[in-house]
This record gives C-alpha cells, sequence and structure tokens, in this order.
C-alpha cells in the first residue's frame, strides 16, 4: 500500500454482511420463485385454454353429424384426447400446487425465531423433501403429456383413421 492511501476499515462487522447478503439472497429465491409460478400458471392456463377450445370446436363439429353415427365414430378418439389432455393439464396444476404448498409448509416450520439472538440455534430440516421431487416431476410429466395430447389430438383429426388402426381407438 502507497503512503497517501487511507487505510482500509471495514465499515461494518461479518455479522452485519452476512444479514445484508442472507437477505438479498433471499428476495432473489422469492422473486425467481414468483417468476417460476406466475409462468407455470400460464403454461397450464393455456393448456387448458386449447384443450377446452379443441373440445368445443369438435363438440361444435359433431352437432352437424348429430344424425350421422358414422361420422361421429372417427372423432371419437380425438375428443378422448383432447379429454385426457384436458385432465392432464389439470393434474399438472394440482402437482404443482401441492409442491408451493409443501415448499410454503417447510419454510414457515423451518424458521425459528430463537435463531436470531441465539448462535446455537438454526434452522430445522425441511419437512418435506421427496414429496417436492415427486410433486415436481408429476407437474411437469402431467404438462409434457397434455401438450402432447394436443399435438396427438391434431393428429387423430387430420389422420383419424391411420392413428386409430394403429392404436385400435
Amino acid at each position: 500500500m502507497a503512503d497517501n492511501e487511507p487505510s482500509k476499515t471495514p465499515m461494518m462487522g461479518r455479522d452485519g454482511a452476512a444479514a445484508i447478503v442472507y437477505n438479498d439472497l433471499k428476495e432473489s429465491q422469492r422473486a425467481t420463485f414468483q417468476i417460476a409460478a406466475d409462468y407455470g400458471r400460464w403454461l397450464i392456463a393455456s393448456l387448458l385454454l386449447v384443450h377446452s377450445g379443441a373440445l368445443f370446436g369438435l363438440f361444435s363439429l359433431l352437432n352437424s353429424f348429430a344424425n350421422q353415427p358414422t361420422s361421429l365414430q372417427m372423432y371419437k378418439a380425438p375428443v378422448w384426447c383432447f379429454v385426457a389432455g384436458l385432465l392432464l393439464a389439470l393434474a399438472s396444476g394440482f402437482c404443482a400446487w401441492i409442491n408451493w404448498s409443501m415448499h410454503s409448509f417447510n419454510y414457515r416450520s423451518s424458521a425459528r425465531y430463537d435463531m436470531l439472538w441465539d448462535p446455537e440455534k438454526w434452522v430445522d430440516p425441511p419437512h418435506y423433501v421427496t414429496g417436492l421431487d415427486v410433486t415436481n416431476w408429476g407437474s411437469i410429466v402431467c404438462g409434457l403429456l397434455s401438450a402432447l395430447c394436443v399435438a396427438g389430438g391434431a393428429a387423430l383429426i387430420l389422420h383419424g383413421d391411420h392413428f386409430a388402426a394403429i392404436f385400435g381407438m
């Protein structure tokens, strides 16, 4: 250090700096969780809208075939595909809701007020660990399968005889 430079002294102690860093990281965690939850809601709502719209369109079309049972049979498989997609989108949302509820319970039950004044105390371990993984992957898998049902339903409408023969529908 040069003689003309002032000496550097810390402006706060390690405890104060640790508290600032901890709070900043927790705020970043809350923000990213909120963004992930918002995108999840948007994706599930989009899947619900697509499947519901497809079913509405199909049922509107099938109304004109009400007196033609053979024509109605052609659309049986796509209708079931979109119904399955709708149910999978709802299952995805349900798994995501359970997942976030478990996260909330873990945060609520892990926080200990005595850790603020007693250096020997710290957070309790999370109650839900495996359940978080199961519901997270359940939501992802159900959402992906729901999205595949959109493609499957469209393929069944466009190439119904071929796919119906393959899958025995």
